[in-house]
């Protein structure tokens, strides 16, 4: 059978709308705003504005929805504005009162909302997350015993003088301090969108945008074009770039050929700004950053090209994202990546970046400071360390020992005689680090923590930050969902809820607590 209706009679004014009715309590928009604590997360967000200064802001709820929303539908900044003024359940998710056609804020405004976010506020959110989801509580029933032993001093009075010798026999015989918890530590890096980069492309790149600025000055200033030798510049790259199989002899001579292109160019460019005023104010600012930024790329490939070496501390990979630093991984997919690294602590499935930067570093060194960090955020230190090889130095094992944590890790020195016993049981406990791994793959698979699209550097880490952030809520909500299932179970198992077959609670019920259609089910 054939269903159609004409298009003709499908008219706008006609249209039956659902917008008279309540909003469904079953949608996800609507049960993940009811597990995010945004009073929390406001605090957090105004504790750097002022009430009586500058014009008035957006809500709180409106910016960290549009974030939260951007990260969970992976889509663009345009898509973001176009979403919340065409769904009435995201309008109802960043705070609206009342369904309205027109667009909330522009979207060049989530490129200041990023700015304003950055690492410390979104590393405080993140934090108050954790807190939201019970792994803090060890910590704050620390802080409540050291409050409620501050208020016994202040009433002993001269007690203390005369258990002063008691307390100082106590802190020699000071007792271990308690481990709870695992936690796994790695790094991983987010590629920024950047086209990959080569010397001759790099230098070729400079050429042009200096190539543009004099072109731009020139016209506006009303002064004689200088030869550049565009063309044969542009022959000469191509000469090279669309050669399939490419000798080093070739490579040289192409970077020897733009070397001295960009050499002109700059010199052109320094003589245009010292001897005409006019051309000196057709440049923006954007115009006055690239010209420091290739004068130092410049520099870098002058350098390697005459030296003949591959490196160059603090190379510049893009002209655009100076800030961008190769980063040498030795993976099988590909060997180096261009992005900010970052190292992770995971723990009950929660993440927190121990340390974001965009220039290489070794992470085995920084274990003694995410332990501590793991103390600070939880109360005390983890009970298992899962990490790689890299993390198992002498320093770090010998900290690890000090503090009685166990680090799941292949022993150094000789197999002992358990060696056998303990190569078992690091095999059934080795594949438990596979669960970080599980973690960057669904940020980078799910929520483009792959392929980061934010230009700036601040923007970039913002954009970092923010889609941890959301693995953590999602992971909250799940979790909240979860505990209320079991509880849910619990009552029934235990016989303090009774709920009919045919209800529609009944699909929560396993199938062998449920009874035929019509009876109760009593357990």
């Amino acid at each position: 059978m054939i269903r159609y209706t004409p298009s003709k009679q499908l008219t706008l004014d006609g249209f039956s709308t659902p917008f008279s009715q309540q909003l469904s309590t079953s949608n996800r928009w609507v049960i993940l705003a009811a597990k995010i604590p945004w009073d929390k997360l406001a605090e957090v967000y105004y504790k750097k504005m002022r009430a009586d200064f500058g014009a008035p802001t957006l809500s709180a709820r409106m910016v960290i929805g549009a974030v939260i929303i951007k990260h969970i539908l992976n889509i663009d900044d345009r898509e973001v504005v176009e979403q919340i003024t065409e769904n009435i359940y995201l309008q109802y998710f960043v705070g609206l009162s009342s369904f309205q056609q027109e667009a909330p804020f522009d979207a060049s405004l989530m490129v200041s909302i990023r700015k304003r976010l950055g690492i410390e506020v979104m590393s405080r959110l993140n934090e108050i997350i954790l807190q939201e989801a019970g792994l803090t509580k060890v910590n704050e029933e620390k802080v409540a015993n050291t409050e409620g032993n501050s208020d016994q001093d202040e009433n002993g009075g001269d007690r203390n003088n005369d258990c002063s010798q008691d307390h100082m026999n106590s802190v020699k015989e000071k007792p271990p301090e308690a481990l709870s918890g695992t936690v796994m530590l790695d790094a991983t890096v987010s590629e920024q969108q950047i086209e990959y980069p080569t010397d001759i492309k790099l230098l070729n790149e400079g050429r042009r945008q200096l190539e543009g600025m004099i072109e731009r000055g020139c016209q506006a200033a009303e002064l004689v074009m200088p030869r550049m030798y565009r063309k044969i510049a542009r022959k000469q790259y191509l000469n090279i770039a669309k050669k399939k199989n490419k000798s080093k002899r070739d490579i040289r001579r192409g970077i020897r050929q733009q070397l001295q292109y960009v050499k002109r160019d700059l010199k052109y460019i320094n003589w245009l700004i010292e001897s005409d005023a006019t051309f000196k104010e057709t440049l923006k600012m954007k115009d006055w950053t690239l010209i420091q930024v290739i004068q130092e790329m410049y520099r870098q490939q002058a350098e390697m090209y005459k030296k003949r070496e591959q490196k160059m501390s603090d190379r510049i990979v893009s002209i655009y994202q100076p800030h961008v630093r190769p980063m040498p991984r030795g993976k099988d997919r590909v060997s180096t990546e261009f992005g900010s690294k970052q190292l992770v602590m995971l723990k009950d499935g929660y993440t927190h970046i121990e340390k974001l930067s965009w220039d290489n570093y070794n992470e085995g060194g920084l274990l003694i400071a995410s332990l501590e960090t793991y103390k600070r955020l939880f109360g005390c230190y983890p009970e298992r360390v899962l990490a790689d090889q890299l993390f198992g130095t002498r320093e770090n094992r010998r900290f690890m020992k000090e503090k009685g944590i166990r680090y799941v890790g292949k022993p150094l020195g000789r197999p002992s005689p358990e060696s056998k016993q303990q190569k078992r049981l690091l095999q059934k406990e080795m594949p438990e680090r596979n669960a970080i791994e599980g973690k960057f793959g669904q940020g980078k698979n799910a929520y483009g923590l792959g392929k980061i699209k934010a230009r700036l550097k601040d923007t970039a880490e913002s954009w970092v930050m923010s889609i941890y952030f959301v693995m953590n809520l999602l992971k909250l909500a799940a979790g909240s969902l979860l505990s209320a299932l079991q509880i849910y179970y619990w009552l029934v198992t235990e016989g303090y809820l009774t709920i009919m077959v045919n209800s529609p609670d009944a699909q929560f019920i396993p199938r062998y607590m449920r009874r035929q259609k019509g009876e109760i089910a009593r357990c």
